[in-house]
C-alpha cells in the first residue's frame, strides 16, 4: 500500500489533510446535518447496526480493511455522548500523517458517519487516536503551556506560541483560564494563527 492511499481517500471525500485549520470540534449531531462538510455517498457505505459504539467498530474496521489488515480498532463507549476509538496494529505514522493531519482527519470523517446514524438528538464524540499519538501529544502540550506560563510570570510580559491547531489551542486556553494572574488571547490567521499568553494585569 502507498503510504499517503489513506491521504488520498480522505481528500477524494473532500477533506483536506494539509488544511490544519478545519474545525475538528465538532458541532452536535443537529449542526452536522444542516450542513454538508464532505462529499460522501452514504449509499456506498455498509448499514451500520448496533449501538454507537459498534457502529463506530464497524465503520472503521471496514474503512481500515481497504487499506492495509495489519490495523484493528479497539472502541468503547466513554458516556452517551463520548466514544473513544484506538487504532492499533500496522504503521501508526501513516494513519497519523503530517503533524497528525491525516488522523484528524479521520477522526473528522468518522464522526460525520456516526452522527448521521445517529439515533438520538445528542450529539456524539467520537475520539480517534493510535498508538496513545494524541495523549503524548496533550502531555507535551500541557508540559509546555506551563512552562510558558511561568515564564510569562517570571519576565512578567506575553510570550507567543508557535502557529497550531484549533484543537491543540483550545487546549492552551483551558490551561491558562485555571490561572488568575495569566490571560490568553488567539491571534493571527490561517495556518499562522497562534496563542499569546500574558499577564492578567
Amino acid at each position: 500500500m502507498a503510504e499517503n492511499d489513506l491521504d488520498k481517500y480522505l481528500e477524494g471525500l473532500g477533506i483536506n489533510v494539509e488544511d490544519e485549520e478545519q474545525d475538528f470540534e465538532l458541532p452536535v449531531a443537529e449542526d452536522m446535518l444542516q450542513q454538508e462538510p464532505v462529499s460522501l455517498n452514504l449509499s456506498q457505505i455498509e448499514v451500520l447496526e448496533g449501538s454507537l459504539a459498534e457502529k463506530t467498530e464497524s465503520f472503521m474496521i471496514d474503512l481500515l480493511l481497504n487499506f492495509d489488515p495489519s490495523y484493528s480498532v479497539e472502541v468503547s463507549a466513554v458516556s452517551e455522548t463520548e466514544i473513544r476509538a484506538d487504532i492499533i496494529g500496522g504503521n501508526p505514522g501513516k494513519i497519523i500523517g503530517r503533524g497528525g493531519n491525516t488522523l484528524r482527519s479521520l477522526e473528522y470523517l468518522t464522526n460525520v458517519i456516526i452522527n448521521r446514524y445517529n439515533d438520538s438528538d445528542d450529539g456524539v464524540r467520537v475520539t480517534v487516536d493510535v498508538g496513545g499519538y494524541k495523549r503524548r501529544r496533550h502531555e507535551k502540550l500541557v508540559a509546555m503551556t506551563q512552562k510558558i506560563m511561568a515564564r510569562v510570570r517570571r519576565e512578567n510580559k506575553p510570550f507567543a506560541l508557535s502557529p497550531m491547531s484549533a484543537a491543540e489551542r483550545r487546549l492552551v486556553h483551558i490551561e491558562v483560564a485555571d490561572c488568575d494572574d495569566l490571560i490568553s488571547d488567539s491571534t493571527g490567521n490561517g495556518k499562522g494563527r497562534r496563542v499569546v499568553i500574558k499577564p492578567a494585569k
